[in-house]
């Protein structure tokens, strides 16, 4: 094994928007009234991850589609009091 470094860009291959949340986030405001959005993106490396989605429109998932192009966001105020990394990805 060695180390690799990876971009941070490739498309969405799978998705799916959840409303009954962990506890965790049902703390941050999800829910059935707010779901929210976590896939697969399968990086430009030919690498699949599993992450949430962010900036789409979850009570519309139908504008959601496969094959949108992504990015991994470094910097998520919303999981900022997590004490674990927290990989999310938006649209490019």
């Amino acid at each position: 094994m060695e180390w690799e470094q990876l971009n941070g860009t490739g498309r969405l291959a799978v998705v799916t928007c959840i409303s009954f949340p962990p506890p965790a986030l049902a703390k941050q405001g999800y829910g059935r009234e707010n779901p929210y959005c976590t896939g697969i993106v399968e990086l430009d490396e030919n690498v699949r991850i599993v992450a949430r989605i962010k900036g789409v429109d979850t009570q519309h998932p139908d504008t959601i589609s496969i094959g949108m192009p992504v990015e991994i966001m470094f910097h998520d105020p919303e999981c900022a009091a997590e004490t674990k990394p927290v990989v999310t990805f938006q649209p490019r």
